[in-house]
């Protein structure tokens, strides 16, 4: 290559987005020489901003889940920090979320959402009376698909049947349903499952179609390792 680039490397990552990103990141904190390549003049995909005329557009991440604190440090901090060495300092985000929408049975729902298991629970019952028990049994089916795929990742493929038979079973039963599909097994009351369900939307796909798997994951992994922003 011209431009005093070296021709030889072991892996080339095309597109310095969040994913390029990440996976250069991964591949050089093993030790692989990498060469990261974008068209663009700045790197970070939509994690970035751009200018169209007078105005500057700011399209990125609000906060970076899966990241939790110093002491309860989640996959993305692990990576960032431990892995990849970078210095940066962290806020956390004070509460998960804010969900305001009309009430399709009347009125409107107007519900700040804590972190924390617990703490989110407790709230959810402040908001809706008599839906502790289904939402404590959702946020433990959350838990036991995170430590399924955890496991299913250590395993690197090799993983026993028998262990996720054991130790696994709810993960197994739930695998092929929808999110909608696992609420209403639980009998969760409507104003409760409107509140859980507000980030669907990261998912693409409402509630009816997502798979409970996919959400329950992204949603169980967000209450209990917070969020953060860079400062």
């Amino acid at each position: 290559m011209s431009n005093g680039i070296k021709a030889e490397y072991d892996a080339v990552v095309v597109g310095a987005g969040n994913g390029g990103l990440t996976a250069a990141a991964t591949l050089a904190g093993k030790g692989l020489k990498t060469l990261l390549l974008e068209q663009h003049n700045l790197p970070g995909g939509f994690a970035t901003s751009f200018v169209r005329g007078r105005f500057e557009f700011e399209p990125s991440l609000h906060e970076i889940s899966d990241f939790g604190p110093p002491d309860n440090k989640g996959n993305v901090r692990m990576l960032l920090e431990d892995r990849i060495g970078l210095d940066v300092e962290w806020v956390e985000v004070p509460e998960a979320y804010r969900l305001i929408i009309p009430n399709e049975k009347g009125g409107r729902i107007d519900a700040v959402m804590p972190f924390g298991e617990e703490e989110f629970i407790a709230k959810l019952e402040e908001y809706v009376p008599g839906s502790r028990p289904s939402v404590t049994k959702f946020v433990k089916l959350c838990e036991e698909v995170v430590d399924a795929f955890n496991y299913l990742a250590e395993s690197k493929g090799n993983y026993d049947k028998k262990v996720l038979v054991r130790d696994y079973p709810s993960f197994l039963k739930t695998a092929s349903y929808t999110l909608q599909d696992v609420l209403d097994a639980l009998k969760m009351p409507y104003r409760a499952q409107k509140i859980i369900t507000a980030y669907w939307c990261y998912l693409g796909v409402g509630v009816k179609e997502v798979s409970f798997t996919i959400f329950g994951a992204m949603f169980y992994k967000y209450i209990t390792k917070k969020a953060f922003i860079p400062r």
